[in-house]
């Protein structure tokens, strides 16, 4: 099997993670940045091209790590040149731009992943192999806290910023259709841009699911919380070890909860960055994508949007 190559446009904090796990699995045509400044200090490990064409000439498939609302013109770009995508969250800024994504896609015969990471994750895939061996019952509840202090970003707030890979994981997790969405957010920093807000997904058969998100935190948290009838998952990403633990609901007979009965599971230590890639580089050669699809990463802006849409009316 032919040994793709991408190129990767846009050279910032992600863009530089890209390059190198890239470039470490010998799969890195090269990169195009229009801030020289960020490549200076860089010239002599990767290639740099002179321009997003030059790109497109040398690469089978395209990472997008440019400003996310710069996504849905750069895709555009790359599809239409027959160039299998991988962009980072969000893939655009509405569901219309998606759609016209998805029929670029369609009619080239393309790929389109979108980088929600976290599904390669050794603790996210452990937690869904426990959810498959019914581990913790039904799933009943699900809740995330996102928490920070910035990066505060001028082109989207902190829902479109960081709630997707949360949206991504609750919508795979539960694969049931969503019934009703509430949010509440508030404008503390900047009277034009959300940097807090707190979104609650009402499921079929009652099941439930929360985000809260926020890049005005005091503190850093990165918490997914998936609750089932007999125990609970927790996946605290902010923890150095054990990362992953398993509670099981156990009632005492004094009728309390025995919140104490948890076990921290395994995980092994592979980056998921690197996993992503390589899933990518393997779905440019089979022709197929299962994970972080076009259809899926629409799912998310959907959801995202009827957010956007229910705090334009509450305004």
């Amino acid at each position: 099997m032919k040994n793709s190559k991408v190129g990767v446009i846009g050279f910032g904090y992600w863009g530089k993670n890209q390059a190198r796990v890239f470039h470490e699995l010998g799969s890195l045509s090269g990169v195009y940045e229009e801030n020289h400044n960020e490549i200076e200090d860089h010239k002599s490990k990767y290639n740099f091209f002179s321009s997003f064409e030059e790109l497109l000439l040398n690469s089978d498939g395209v990472v997008i790590c440019t400003p996310a609302d710069t996504h849905f013109e750069i895709a555009s770009t790359a599809l239409e040149n027959k160039k299998d995508i991988l962009v980072e969250k969000p893939i655009a800024m509405s569901t219309t731009e998606v759609k016209k994504l998805m029929e670029k896609e369609k009619l080239n015969k393309n790929i389109i992943m979108v980088g929600h990471q976290l599904h390669f994750h050794p603790a996210i895939v452990k937690l869904k192999e426990l959810l498959s061996k019914n581990e913790i019952g039904e799933v009943e509840w699900i809740y995330s806290n996102r928490l920070n202090m910035g990066k505060i970003r001028p082109y989207e707030n902190v829902l479109w910023s960081f709630a997707p890979h949360d949206v991504s994981l609750i919508l795979d997790i539960m694969n049931e259709k969503i019934e009703n969405i509430e949010i509440q957010a508030s404008k503390i920093l900047n009277n034009n841009i959300e940097d807090t807000s707190l979104t609650m997904l009402n499921f079929k058969n009652e099941k439930k699911a929360h985000i809260f998100v926020s890049w005005i935190n005091p503190f850093k948290e990165q918490r997914f919380v998936v609750v089932g009838k007999k125990g609970s998952l927790v996946f605290s990403d902010t923890e150095k070890d054990e990362k992953l633990k398993l509670y099981s609901t156990k009632i005492l007979d004094n009728g309390k909860i025995d919140s104490h009965s948890f076990q921290n599971i395994k995980l092994s230590d592979k980056e998921p960055l690197k996993e992503q890639a390589k899933y990518f580089l393997e779905s440019i050669g089979s022709r197929n994508i299962s994970i972080n699809d076009s259809t899926h990463s629409y799912n998310v802006v959907s959801v995202l949007e009827e957010c956007t849409n229910k705090l334009k009316v509450e305004k």
